[in-house]
Order: C-alpha cells, then structure tokens, then sequence
C-alpha cells in the first residue's frame, strides 16, 4: 500500500493577497434594478466634493477636486445657500466637526448629506449642519448601547440616543416650518347673485382658499 502523499504548503510573501474568487455576473431582476437607478440618478441633485489632505503639525488642508477653483467657491456657496465665502466655509468646518469626518471621503458623504437638504439660505443651513451632528450622535449611541456589556449601561445609552433621534424629528419640523413661513395665502372672493321671486336681488359672498409658493 502507498504512502498518502501530504500536501505541500507554500508560503506566502509577507503581505501578499490571495486572488478574489470570481463573481457571478447580475441576474435579470438586478440588471433592471440597476437600469432604473441609473436613469433615477441622471436628475438627481449632485453634491459637491473636496478633497482632504492630512497635514503633520498642522490641520487638514480642504481644497477642490478640480482647477475651476472660482467654480468650486461658487459650487461650496451655493451648498450653504449664501453669498458669503466666509459663512460657507465656516460651516464646512463646523460640518467635518459634528459629523465626525476626518477624512477626503468623510467630509464627501457630510456634504451629500447637506445637498441633499439644499438650504436656501444660511438659517436653513445652520440648521441642516446641527440635523447631521444629531443624527451622528443617535448612530453612535445605538453603536454604543449594542456593545455594551451591562443592561443598565445598554438602557442609558439607548435612552441618550432616542433623545437625540427626537431632536432629530424636531430639527426636521423646524426646518419644514420655516420653510413654509415664506408662503402667501391668497383669498379667492366670489360674488353669488340670487333673484327672488318679486326681483329681489340677494348677493352673497362665496370664500375658497388657496396656497401659492
């Protein structure tokens, strides 16, 4: 009887990586999904990037992705809904501060998060900003309550985070409140004329209402 033949191992050079294992390609209902999402995003509002440079000794360095460096000032403005340079930065430093982003790609998905508010002016960006340190904050606190390993630190913070969460739904109310103060409410008066019997005329008023943006 033979001998089993063991297996030779072969090692790996420090730090190599083992070749993936192909992927199979997308069914039928994943292609179509894919095409419509592609088609949803061609209209979709496109935030604005930067980039994030670490800096030794110093803070991180932000600058534009691209060398329209008027476009960018223009773009980052227009993000913060105001004219001034000087308040929009101010509040892409305070957003990489209440949402915790450190890095190019951080920073990214905050101002994503602000595009997608599209402040029309600097209230409605200031509070956006506050609406991303709070939903920060929920996350993380929910992360926190899931590692803890006594039920009581789990229920502190649990109950720190549904604070935070309706602070959240709070800052979304205020935000739709402000935003519909703006609106004018025009009443529409029309003349109702009734002939009685003998040729009485009575006129009366009928009142409707209506919203205009």
């Amino acid at each position: 009887m033979s001998k089993p033949t063991k297996s030779k191992v072969v090692p790996l050079h420090p730090g190599a990586k083992l070749p993936a294992p192909a992927k199979p390609e997308a069914g039928q209902r994943t292609r179509k999904a894919i095409q419509k999402a592609a088609a949803l995003q061609i209209d979709r509002h496109q935030p604005i990037t930067v980039t994030v440079e670490a800096q030794p000794d110093r803070p991180s360095a932000i600058g534009s992705p691209h060398n329209d460096t008027n476009g960018f000032i223009v773009h980052l403005n227009e993000t913060f809904g105001s004219a001034s340079h000087d308040f929009a930065w101010r509040q892409l430093c305070l957003l990489r501060t209440s949402g915790n982003a450190t890095d190019t790609e951080e920073t990214n998905a905050a101002l994503g998060f602000i595009g997608g508010i599209q402040p029309n002016d600097e209230i409605e960006a200031a509070l956006a900003v506050q609406m991303l340190g709070t939903h920060e904050a929920s996350v993380r606190l929910l992360a926190t309550a899931m590692n803890a390993g006594h039920i009581d630190a789990q229920e502190r913070y649990i109950n720190m985070a549904t604070k935070m969460q309706r602070t959240f739904t709070a800052q979304v109310e205020a935000m739709k409140r402000y935003r519909s103060s703006g609106e004018q409410t025009i009443r529409v008066q029309h003349q109702n004329v009734t002939v009685q019997e003998g040729g009485q005329a009575v006129i009366g008023d009928v009142h409707g209402g209506g919203r205009r943006g």
